[in-house]
């Protein structure tokens, strides 16, 4: 990289620099400073908070202000010893997301986010942060969170228009004297009134049906002569005015949805505008000629832009392999301070290896736990196959291998893969965007007439666009060919598919077994929970140039997984007449569970957050050096495209059953205000620090999938309505 001013000269200077350090800083979350640095602010802050009466402090951090004098929770409480009272205070000025204290600023006008560490700065708060202030997380969260109000306005009155078929499903009418009161009494099932479930249904003789026909489509017996029985629907769903109100639900969600896609697309210019970063000034070379790895030459090729000039050019080469080794050691030598004294000297070959040998010896001595040798024997192994949870002398062996690897990847000579350019002025991108954009066609014939001579690189048409934030570029694929790509997403999206089956199989036996559809449920939000994280696994086999990339590939994988899931294998693990039965193994009895769980567990569970809260109050409270106490409030680590698919998994299924459970609309309005609440006081409160993710995720949602769930809800409605009263009208009944 090369800089040609000190300071550029910017229309918004000021914004700008403080943009420059966000991108380097911001999503560190020791905010680029020392472990000397760290303890002399936590000092600082202390002082502060002792003696300010407005400095806010979090609930959590003030009841382990009264628990650390126990000694069951704070085992270590001498001077001597780290100070958990210091952990905590770097977790709030350090990992949560503060902002600026500006007296100049104007009522309801956003504040300035902080640098981590920051002082004279305050805690977002969680219930008085308005939802157009998150865009400072990222235009992908604050879009998402936007996003999420806007649903529940719409599926509100979504419900609203439905509460004709609400009322006639929950009537004398459609069931027959006492309705479906007679069957949904406990407080769980009596949130099912007011759908298709059906209490009219008799077992009829068929003369002519055959067990290979029945199957397990249809509920089926026999009588004593061996005459079959199937279960036929007496009540009258399907009728024009049922049918009537669902379309004008229909035809209101289409209207709604498009109105939204447009309404977004819009507050995405406007968030995007309302942010002045490095990239407003950028552009990115995607095919530079492999040998143009010197800066000066292409300052001197982009300045024809600009009459301010270029203040940075930076250049990507094909040396991941040799930045991976240097990340990989610097993690394993950082990890190895951990279990050293302080003040080791890691740089002195022979001190370092006695304090390993030291430290090794000290810890085989230390007595083991049941639990500890359990761990050792099961899931450890497993994890350091990973690079998790090493110890000290399996660090030091790490450390020595990739030092002489290392050495000989660095006499190695690279080639240049992308070429970012930085101009002193907007002009000077939007000059270069103009001269240098090419028609795809343009691109794909390399038709070199389509632009000027002087706009030729070293016999090369340059391919540019604007580039992503910074810290969004994913440094280490950006070499990664296209057919490396589309055979690594080829494999990935058929391990995909492999896990929905295995958790069809998996629901199915649970629902077959003597707990039902509570089982089943439960085992559906397990699922649904433990899958990204297996997705997450597999896409360390990918390559993406940037982190929105695979947050689009992350998200489109999990949102298969859980509407295929939640959705759809319902459906092909039950009977057909099942469809609107009030066993507690039927449809809309199991999606009726399914909502709940999703409302109420889904939520506990992110909100207890227990790996983390575990490592804060248990682990944290025991550890023996200042550093390591603090590793572990760090915050915990999201994607927003997991939430993303929360999101659209809740659409997918309110549309799919809708016909079947019309009020399934208000259950979705209460689904997505708890998801804008949990999510928010995740974001302000548990997660750690992330990229600053762009809109491709949004986009991705609103441009693909919405409208996929939108014709998922034509076709099933149709289908749903077509198939009552859940018979076939061929077989001869008596």
């Amino acid at each position: 990289m090369k800089d040609e001013k000190d300071k550029p000269k910017l229309r918004n200077r000021k914004k700008l620099q403080n943009e420059k350090s966000h991108i380097s800083q911001r999503f560190v979350s020791r905010g680029g400073l020392s472990d000397d640095e760290i303890k002399e602010r936590m000092s600082q802050y202390r002082h502060a908070e002792d003696t300010s009466t407005v400095m806010h402090k979090t609930l959590t951090r003030r009841l382990v202000s009264k628990l650390r004098n126990y000694a069951w929770y704070y085992p270590q409480q001498s001077e001597d010893n780290p100070s958990l009272k210091d952990a905590w205070c770097y977790y709030e000025h350090m990992t949560l997301p503060r902002y600026r204290e500006d007296e100049t600023r104007v009522a309801g006008q956003a504040p300035e986010r902080a640098l981590p560490g920051e002082s004279n700065t305050e805690l977002y708060g969680v219930w008085s942060t308005p939802t157009h202030w998150l865009k400072d997380f990222g235009i992908g969260v604050g879009l998402y969170f936007t996003t999420l109000k806007l649903m529940a306005v719409i599926f509100f009155l979504a419900g609203c228009i439905s509460i004709p078929n609400i009322m006639f499903y929950a009537s004398d009418e459609y069931s027959g004297p006492g309705g479906q009161d007679s069957v949904l009494q406990s407080p769980v099932m009596s949130l099912a009134r007011g759908t298709m479930i059906c209490t009219k249904r008799e077992f009829v003789a068929c003369p002519t049906c055959t067990e290979s026909q029945l199957g397990n489509v249809f509920d089926f017996a026999k009588t004593p002569d061996n005459t079959p029985l199937v279960l036929r629907t007496l009540c009258e769903g399907a009728e024009l005015t049922q049918g009537m109100v669902n379309w004008a639900s229909f035809i209101f969600m289409v209207i709604a949805f498009a109105l939204i896609a447009l309404y977004q697309s819009q507050i995405e210019i406007r968030f995007n505008e309302d942010q002045v970063t490095v990239t407003d000034y950028s552009i990115v070379v995607e095919n530079p000629p492999p040998d143009a790895t010197d800066p000066d030459v292409w300052r001197d090729f982009f300045e024809q832009f600009s009459e301010k000039g270029v203040t940075v050019v930076t250049i990507a080469l094909n040396n991941e392999a040799l930045v991976r080794s240097l990340a990989f050691r610097r993690h394993f030598r950082n990890n190895l301070r951990y279990h050293l004294p302080p003040g080791t000297n890691i740089d002195n070959n022979e001190i370092l290896k006695k304090a390993v040998e030291k430290a090794t010896e000290a810890r085989k001595q230390k007595k083991k736990t049941c639990f500890g040798l359990l761990c050792n024997c099961t899931l450890l192994p497993i994890l350091r196959i990973f690079g998790l949870f090493l110890k000290e002398d399996q660090l030091y062996e790490r450390v020595q291998k990739l030092t002489p690897q290392i050495q000989e990847l660095q006499t190695k000579k690279y080639s240049a893969t992308k070429v970012f350019v930085t101009f002193e002025t907007e002009a000077g991108q939007r000059n270069a965007l103009t001269a240098l954009t090419l028609s795809k066609w343009d691109s794909w014939s390399n038709n070199k007439n389509s632009v000027g001579p002087s706009s030729i690189f070293q016999d090369t048409l340059l391919k540019i666009q604007e580039p992503t934030e910074p810290d969004a570029v994913r440094w280490l694929d950006l070499s990664a060919t296209t057919k490396a790509k589309i055979i690594q997403r080829i494999i990935t999206l058929a391990i995909t598919i492999g896990l929905v089956i295995a958790s069809g199989f998996s629901i199915n036996a649970a629902r077959n077994s003597s707990l039902g559809v509570t089982l089943s449920s439960i085992v559906l939000t397990l699922f649904n929970l433990i899958i990204p994280f297996i997705v997450k696994l597999l896409l360390l086999i990918e390559k993406h140039t940037t982190e929105g990339g695979r947050q689009a590939s992350l998200y489109y994988k999990i949102a298969l997984f859980r509407w295929v899931n939640t959705a759809i294998i319902p459906i092909f693990i039950s009977s057909f007449t099942s469809w609107i039965g009030n066993d507690s193994r039927d449809i809309i009895i199991t999606i009726n569970s399914v909502l709940l769980s999703e409302l109420l567990l889904s939520p506990t569970l992110r909100l207890l957050d227990i790996i983390t809260t575990y490592r804060k109050h248990y682990l944290a409270p025991r550890e023996k050096t200042q550093r390591n106490m603090n590793s572990h409030f760090n915050g915990t680590h999201y994607n927003l495209a997991e939430r993303y698919t929360d999101l659209t998994k809740v659409i997918f299924l309110c549309f799919f059953y809708s016909p079947l459970f019309p009020s399934i609309y208000f259950y979705c309005t209460a689904i997505f205000i708890q998801q804008y609440w949990s999510d928010k006081i995740s974001l302000l409160r548990i997660w750690g620090h992330q990229p600053l993710i762009g809109p491709q995720v949004s986009r991705f949602s609103r441009r693909f999938l919405l409208p996929l769930a939108l014709t998922a809800f034509a076709i099933v409605a149709s289908y749903f309505y077509a198939s009552f009263p859940y018979g076939r009208s061929t077989w001869t009944v008596m």
